[in-house]
């Protein structure tokens, strides 16, 4: 029997249906296509080997409350449940960054700065990674703009939600 799922994606809340097959599970993602998803531990805590329709691949996970952090191919996801009028941005679900603010999507150590004052960026181009629970977390730019301030580094251990880089945006 399907099962149906409410979840929120960044800023947007979502419909999940799982419909388990024997040992086939194919996921519908508001009502498109089922994709075909095999997910096996590798051994490693968080790491999954998952085969998508076809096709390999690796993804990270982490719970952090009733968020899950999601990572494949160096983009991070982050899914919670949805709730009536909640709203999140992508990296930190349930919190809204100020236009012109990026901060860290959950607590780690920043692992590596990818800008500095004055570089110019465009929306979902790397800022920094953050670790956590070993795992690398890209944290992207929501805006084009350029960079003002740079307010973390290498080795910096960080809090969920710290402000990590102020830009000025470029719309």
């Amino acid at each position: 029997m399907p099962s149906r799922h409410r979840l929120q994606l960044g800023a947007e809340a979502r419909s999940i249906v799982i419909d388990e097959q024997g040992e086939r599970v194919h996921v519908s993602i508001d009502d498109g296509d089922p994709i075909e998803v095999d997910a096996t531990t590798s051994g490693v805590p968080g790491h999954l080997s998952l085969v998508i329709d076809g096709v390999p691949r690796s993804a990270y996970v982490a719970l952090d409350g009733d968020a899950l952090h999601v990572t494949v191919e160096g983009r991070t996801f982050v899914i919670v449940p949805a709730r009536a009028g909640g709203r999140g941005r992508g990296s930190v679900a349930g919190y809204e960054d100020p236009e012109g603010q990026i901060s860290a999507p959950l607590a780690g150590v920043v692992v590596d700065v990818r800008v500095a004052v004055g570089d110019t960026v465009t929306a979902g181009q790397p800022v920094c990674v953050v670790e956590a629970m070993k795992m690398q977390n890209e944290v992207h730019s929501p805006h084009d703009g350029t960079i003002t301030a740079v307010h973390c580094e290498g080795g910096q251990r960080v809090e969920k939600g710290e402000l990590l880089v102020e830009y000025e945006s470029a719309g």
